[in-house]
């Protein structure tokens, strides 16, 4: 929705501009480029610094390691190191994760969902967090993404998480300041 209210605004904009610049001023008239706000300036020079990709659509391919839960004061702290196998990237990956009491009724849970394409080979580590209740017993993971359904494999291992581009540019600074 964002999009089409961008596109919206920035054609409007771009229409009164070229009726502005194509010789219909008159004489004595003063022409006034439209006021753009801050924030759509803002959303304009961030929409250009990501290009778009082409996500795939029905059922993806991922392969997780066995995720590994531990206390950490009044939180349970779920860690899931998970891939990519998919043909492509997967739209707004998202991990569920549910917890379950003895008699199998839903006590809690919590999500994490991915802002950016997941992209093929991938490897991103995940930290759930969740408020701690003493008739948790078990807990159940789902994944999905925006456009289907996620085939999960269990892996034995893994390599390292993929390095985020940004993490590595800002150390890169800091080590030349």
């Amino acid at each position: 929705m964002r999009r089409l209210n961008l596109v919206a605004v920035l054609g409007s904009v771009a229409v009164l501009t070229l009726t502005a610049g194509c010789g219909g001023e008159a004489e004595g008239v003063e022409v006034v480029e439209p006021a753009v706000p801050i924030q759509l300036r803002e959303m304009i020079e961030n929409q250009t610094d990501s290009p778009l990709v082409a996500t795939i659509r029905g059922a993806g391919q991922i392969g997780y390691l066995q995720p590994r839960t531990s206390r950490d004061g009044s939180e349970m702290v779920t860690t899931v190191r998970v891939q990519n196998n998919s043909s492509g990237p997967l739209a707004a990956f998202k991990i569920d994760e549910f917890w379950y009491d003895r008699a199998g009724d839903t006590v809690t849970g919590g999500s994490y969902r991915m802002t950016k394409p997941f992209m093929v080979g991938e490897i991103i580590e995940v930290e759930l967090r969740i408020p701690r209740n003493s008739r948790m017993s078990r807990s159940n993971y789902e994944f999905t993404h925006k456009n289907g359904e996620i085939e999960a494999t269990l892996f034995e291992e893994m390599d390292e998480p993929t390095p985020v581009e940004e993490e590595v540019e800002e150390d890169a600074e800091a080590e030349n300041s």
